[in-house]
């Protein structure tokens, strides 16, 4: 009798619903990243319309478009159940984009990777440089430091080629960072650092036309 008892227990178990599966990340196609977005469609003197494309992610059902002009941070929103959505943006900026997955069945979304694009508005003679991209280190990690010191490493791009230097802002308060060295000419600098503590860091671009942007800020620990 008791392993009959047993036997209605694991099977009572055994049959219940199955997991709900989370919607995965999209792979962005168009605009390309780090591309002038030649696609666009005149709209007038100021605005054009941008058509964001991206592949179907598994057990999602919707996509929400998030995309940001790095310039004055202004966010657009759209959302929709297909592989692609337009917008209309102001011309003569740079924006950076992804997409998120969402799925009725589940609170759990999926973010894609973040692209960037400069949008071009009336012919101009200069374009603003893209943020900076934070390579080393990545957000949210531990370093291990060398002596004191920690090499800091980033990227940057324009459309124009004419990035001439890199101010480099750190601190341990994100509303607070204090420019640590300025007009860095390389994509990396070293800085000196105290142990078992958290670092935030920021990277402002200029370029010859003194247009310049601003990096997300990344924060780390060190060990």
């Amino acid at each position: 009798m008791k392993k009959l008892i047993v036997l209605f227990f694991i099977f009572l178990f055994s049959c219940g619903p199955d997991p709900i599966p989370d919607p995965q990340a999209v792979f962005l196609l168009a605009p390309e990243n780090f591309n002038n977005c030649t696609s666009a469609s005149r709209v007038n003197n100021v605005e054009r319309e941008v058509t964001f494309r991206w592949t179907a992610a598994l057990f999602a059902e919707s996509y929400e478009l998030i995309v940001q002009n790095t310039i004055n941070q202004e966010i657009f929103l759209s959302s929709t159940s297909m592989l692609n959505e337009s917008l209309i943006l102001p011309g003569g900026s740079t924006y950076q984009w992804f997409v998120r997955s969402k799925s009725s069945l589940t609170p759990v979304t999926a973010d894609s990777s973040s692209w960037q694009f400069y949008l071009e508005g009336d012919p101009t003679l200069s374009h603003f440089p893209f943020p900076a991209n934070l390579i080393t280190p990545e957000n949210d990690t531990t370093v291990v430091l060398t002596g004191n010191s920690f090499l800091l490493e980033w990227q940057g791009n324009d459309l124009d080629n004419d990035i001439v230097f890199y101010d480099l802002y750190l601190g341990k308060n994100p509303n607070q960072l204090f420019l640590t060295e300025s007009e860095i000419e390389s994509t990396q600098f070293s800085v000196t650092l105290e142990s078992d503590s958290i670092y935030y860091w920021q990277i402002i671009t200029h370029d010859k036309s003194q247009n310049q942007s601003k990096s997300s800020i990344f924060s780390f620990q060190t060990d």
